[in-house]
């Protein structure tokens, strides 16, 4: 056979292929799409959106905020679960409660200013008491004077 026949065949034979393989593909991606759903969702669909709080509050426009009636209700029945339940951790009081840790915390803060709940231990091995807690012995130079 001829040398410049020969390669018009091989490149008629790649063409071809090449599009056989495209075909191929495309019918590989129909029969997975038809298998998932019509609507099958893209890759970047499929992650978690990535917002930080800050980003989200802004996307949002407001902040959300309770109200001080809101508040107070929400300190009512921590100090009511306290004192049934005195030297519980945040997350079991809020598991109690109904509410998460970090919802806990501007009630809890507003009942330690109040004195009505007192704290012993640090970061998460704090333990909370009903009450404003013991008075601190007198030092020596107090006791002098």
């Amino acid at each position: 056979m001829n040398a410049p026949l020969e390669a018009k065949i091989q490149s008629r034979i790649d063409a071809f292929v090449h599009d056989l393989s495209g075909l191929v593909r495309q019918a590989a991606i129909e029969s997975v799409q038809e298998a998932l759903g019509a609507g099958a969702p893209t890759r970047r669909a499929t992650t978690r959106p990535r917002r930080s709080g800050t980003a989200a509050r802004r996307t949002s426009g407001k902040r959300i905020r309770r109200s001080l009636e809101q508040l107070e209700a929400m300190s009512d029945d921590i100090l009511a679960h306290v004192r049934a339940n005195p030297g519980q951790r945040a997350d079991e009081i809020g598991a109690a409660v109904g509410v998460s840790t970090k919802d806990l915390r501007r009630p809890v803060t507003m009942l330690l200013e109040a004195e009505k709940l007192r704290s012993e231990g640090q970061k998460r091995g704090t333990r909370y008491f009903a009450g404003a807690g013991r008075k601190k012995k007198a030092t020596r130079t107090a006791r002098r004077r």
